[in-house]
């Protein structure tokens, strides 16, 4: 079994065109033009490539979606599952046509899905704000039944795509933690936990600028589909906000990302998103916390990226700020440790 990176393509090229030809049943399948990695990211290993002598569906350019062996097959199935439903809806998302749970085939579970023109919204647009609320109030005005529908085909359970279930689960464990912080934090989400709404959403779950790509002024593509559940909506916006006001700053961007002003961003995106949908402040906040909760705790458990002081300070300080539950010195040591 082999591990996908960066050093290994012409391996993993070889293994993808063995398989695709026992799997479609023709010896006479070859690259139109080779695989080639375009991207490597927190999660996935990415590649792009195109097919000759192949049916139609594939006759086209194509992306190969590819998890590291660490990953159980069910993150392959959940993404291509959510994608392809949605899809049905007309919403943009890149169709998945061949989906291998297989890991040996390949080091890891993969899909194979269409590749979506266009560049990330943050480079190619000069109103982000806009677009940006546009879309997820698209997203957002879904009906989550055929997504649901799929999921269940597939055997995920309420407890898998309901954040209502996933939050008790994450309440419960929290309050088993030897962190007396984490106690502190959970005790107020218990306590100050909003009712959910009567109609829950399709959430993304990390909907920012750059997961969302964009030709000529149109939405071509929303991306990474892996934190998608049912929930509230206000749950979905507070994640795009802490994305945006404090994930966005330490990420390796570029120079030309320098005088983003990430707050100014933030502020219009909801307004344009309010300007449809209604948005209580004090859930947004409430959400906010539950995300900041997440992302420490993580970083806890060893998430590298998560570590980063700055970025944990900017997070210590929002849960104060909301809470007023403040994190001894030493403690915060120890997340950054």
């Amino acid at each position: 079994m082999i591990q996908p990176n960066e050093k290994n393509p012409a391996e993993i090229s070889d293994k993808l065109i063995a398989y695709l030809r026992d799997e479609l049943r023709d010896s006479k399948l070859d690259y139109d033009s080779p695989l080639t990695q375009i991207q490597e990211g927190f999660e996935t290993f990415i590649y792009r490539f195109r097919l000759k002598n192949v049916k139609e569906e594939l006759n086209q350019r194509l992306v190969l979606r590819l998890y590291p062996e660490y990953y159980g097959p069910e993150k392959a199935v959940w993404e291509s599952s959510i994608q392809n439903s949605l899809a049905d809806e007309g919403y943009p998302v890149p169709r998945a046509h061949i989906i291998c749970t297989d890991k040996s085939i390949l080091g890891g579970a993969f899909f194979i899905m269409e590749f979506l023109s266009g560049k990330p919204m943050m480079t190619a647009s000069k109103n982000v704000p806009e677009l940006l609320g546009k879309v997820h109030i698209a997203l957002h005005r879904i009906d989550p039944k055929p997504v649901i529908k799929a999921l269940k085909k597939q055997g995920f359970k309420k407890n898998q795509y309901l954040f209502k279930k996933t939050l008790d689960n994450d309440l419960n464990t929290a309050k088993n933690s030897e962190l007396p912080w984490v106690l502190d934090i959970a005790e107020w989400l218990i306590k100050k936990r909003p009712p959910e709404p009567k109609s829950l959403v399709i959430c993304h779950g990390d909907f920012h600028p750059f997961n969302i790509l964009i030709q000529e002024g149109k939405i071509t593509g929303v991306l990474d589909w892996g934190g998608t559940l049912i929930a509230d909506p206000a749950m979905d916006i507070a994640n795009t906000i802490k994305l945006i006001t404090i994930f966005s700053k330490y990420l390796p961007l570029g120079s030309e990302y320098e005088s983003v002003d990430w707050e100014k961003l933030s502020r219009l995106y909801l307004d344009a998103y309010r300007a449809q949908i209604p948005l209580d402040d004090t859930t947004l906040d409430y959400y906010g916390v539950v995300r900041s909760l997440r992302s420490l705790l993580e970083g806890v458990g060893g998430n590298q990226v998560l570590r980063h002081p700055p970025l944990v300070k900017d997070l210590l300080e929002f849960i104060h700020k909301i809470t007023g539950i403040r994190i001894p010195e030493s403690l915060e040591l120890d997340i950054n440790l």
